[in-house]
């Protein structure tokens, strides 16, 4: 990841991104039920990955640890997400 270009938003995009819209999220979020399909991709990723800590070669021990820890991070935001919502439908 060393070698990666930094990537830097376009000019305004800080402030267009109050009209942007994310389908997939969107789905997610509104429906009650846990996203089991996505869940069971993300385990076995995660499987995958875990797989390639115990026996890839350094390179991609260091790759597979950054991924794991974004799929971590993503799960955090899921429930942080899933949380809130559950909290305003009580309200």
């Amino acid at each position: 990841m060393k070698n990666a270009a930094k990537v830097q938003a376009p000019s305004g995009a800080a402030e267009d991104a109050g009209w942007r819209q994310f389908p997939k999220f969107e789905e997610i979020l509104s429906s009650p039920e846990p996203p089991t399909p996505l869940l069971a991709k993300v385990e076995k990723t995660c499987r995958q990955l875990n797989d390639v800590l115990q026996s890839g070669s350094e390179t991609d021990q260091s790759r597979a640890r950054v991924a794991m820890a974004a799929y971590g991070r993503s799960l955090d935001l899921l429930r942080i997400l899933t949380d809130a919502r559950n909290k305003a439908a009580q309200a």
